[in-house]
């Protein structure tokens, strides 16, 4: 089952593609989260042959959720009902610190777009790790 890992965010949204089958997550071009998202998720769901996304979700530190967590959950909710495509929600707690100090350790200089991708394949593979 191909899968569509995404990090949402107000400005960007981080995507990464991987399957169940070989449980790797690569990342995707980062695209914005604008008034055209709908029909840019669209595309690559149809080019990408994708079946289910993965969809970070933003949890505190002690487990709660708070107002980014319920836009995401808003979002999410729009992107299944407008494509009728199964979400998943994946804890993304730290996930785009891990993504910044793992670009940083590789010598990468840092760009908005680079640390969003980098997030949503983190999102993706502890998913896909998880499936066993």
């Amino acid at each position: 089952m191909r899968i569509l890992g995404i990090d949402l965010g107000k400005k960007r949204i981080g995507l990464a593609l991987g399957d169940t089958e070989s449980r790797i997550a690569i990342g995707l071009p980062t695209i914005q989260n604008n008034r055209q998202v709908v029909e840019n998720i669209k595309a690559v769901i149809e080019g990408e042959r994708i079946q289910r996304l993965i969809i970070g979700l933003p949890k505190t530190m002690s487990g709660g959720t708070g107002e980014q967590a319920g836009y995401t959950q808003k979002w999410a909710a729009k992107i299944k009902e407008l494509l009728g495509i199964e979400v998943v929600y994946e804890d993304e707690r730290l996930s785009s610190k891990m993504a910044r100090d793992g670009l940083l350790a590789l010598g990468h200089k840092l760009k908005k777009e680079d640390i969003d991708q980098a997030a949503a394949v983190l999102i993706l593979q502890s998913y896909l790790d998880r499936l066993g």
